[in-house]
């Protein structure tokens, strides 16, 4: 059976990330870091000098849009208007455009707020002919004949060395399911199988749904890193799956 696989991926480039990318430094694993660039340098959020500083350091650098545009559906947001599909597309094209001059993965997209931010296929097949790699959150990859992807299911596995452009994650740091983590990765070593995970904020001061407190971080980067020296699992980035920009 192949050794199970887990890609740590952590979305809107808020500064903790940059003390969560040192500590990942510290058990030999690799993070991969969903940056909006409209926020690089602003309060809160991660610097151009610190995104060097994690690229040079082996960390994975990639595209969650530009301005992390809202397309309306879901709860009211206060403060933001909805944005039409062509808004939503531009604005993950100008982060991959701004990311790659800056020489970063512009061309590897998570999507912001979820898979029901994208309005239906139609707009999943433009953003597929954009990107080289993209990762959803919840949702069910269905077969290319029946339009690849529906915005309700579960979280999931994928097969060892998952080749695809379009995947969901397995599973979210999340206060409101501890050990939710862990699980997910038992059972990906007895799968064999690849796990994506996925974390925001790390430092909240108590836990907010998927802001969760530092010491729960690191308790879940202890216990996947107890795994990866146990020989039971392997730290990957998306061009380990699907190779080398080109």
């Amino acid at each position: 059976m192949n050794k199970a696989q887990v890609m740590l991926t952590f979305d809107d480039g808020t500064r903790d990330h940059l003390d969560a990318s040192r500590h990942l430094d510290q058990w030999g694993l690799k993070g991969v870091f969903a940056i909006v660039p409209k926020m690089v340098g602003s309060v809160g959020f991660l610097t151009p000098g610190d995104l060097q500083d994690m690229k040079a350091r082996g960390h994975f650098v990639c595209n969650h849009s530009y301005g992390h545009l809202w397309n309306g559906q879901g709860a009211p947001k206060d403060g933001l208007r909805p944005h039409p599909p062509a808004d939503i597309l531009a604005d993950a094209i100008a982060g991959r455009e701004t990311l790659n001059t800056a020489g970063f993965h512009g061309d590897f997209l998570c999507p912001p707020f979820g898979t029901m931010n994208i309005g239906g296929n139609e707009q999943l097949e433009e953003l597929m002919k954009e990107f080289r790699w993209i990762r959803m959150t919840v949702g069910a990859p269905i077969p290319a004949e029946m339009g690849h992807w529906i915005p309700t299911g579960g979280k999931r596995l994928y097969p060892h060395g998952c080749g695809g452009k379009l995947v969901g994650i397995a599973a979210a740091a999340d206060v409101r399911h501890p050990g939710q983590l862990s699980e997910t990765l038992e059972n990906a070593t007895r799968n064999g199988a690849l796990a994506i995970l996925v974390f925001h904020s790390v430092c909240h001061v108590v836990g907010e749904t998927m802001n969760i407190p530092w010491n729960l971080f690191v308790d879940e980067i202890s216990y996947m890193a107890e795994m990866v020296r146990a020989g039971r699992l392997e730290c990957v980035v998306p061009t380990d799956l699907v190779g080398d920009e080109v």
